[in-house]
């Protein structure tokens, strides 16, 4: 009888052996990777709801308020909520204007300024920059 190969036993010992060194060897992936910039997409699309909303509705008072304690951000008709955001522990946001943050029926920008999402683990930046004469978002990296 030839012997030249290996049990099942054996096989499926040395693949649970390497399941365990690998589990132990490799670091845990970053479960963050992509939030930054979903976030500011997420951001700038809330910006042009905004922007959008006051254009076709002047009388409904849609504004963006940062709160930079929290790190939230929150998009109000008039005083009432229409949506919160909140970011993750790991995140915070900034604003370099006063709050809260709107459009006229033009669409011109109020208290128009940028946004800084940032990073506090490893400090990478995302900078949203609402221009102040058109309205228009750029992302600044």
């Amino acid at each position: 009888m030839n012997d030249n190969g290996f049990t099942l036993i054996e096989v499926i010992l040395v693949i649970s052996i390497l399941s365990i060194i690998m589990t132990i060897a490799i670091p845990m992936v970053d479960m963050d990777l992509g939030y930054m910039d979903k976030m500011a997409a997420e951001f700038i699309a809330d910006v042009r709801f905004v922007q959008m909303e006051t254009m076709k509705y002047p009388e409904a008072g849609y504004q963006i308020d940062i709160n930079k304690n929290k790190g939230e951000y929150y998009i109000r008709k008039k005083l009432i909520l229409v949506k919160k955001i909140c970011f993750t522990e790991r995140y915070k946001i900034n604003y370099n204007n006063k709050s809260p943050f709107g459009f006229t029926y033009g669409g011109t920008p109020i208290n128009a300024g940028t946004f800084t999402i940032l990073d506090t683990k490893t400090n990478e930046s995302k900078k949203v920059t609402i221009v102040p004469t058109t309205g228009r978002t750029i992302i600044k990296e």
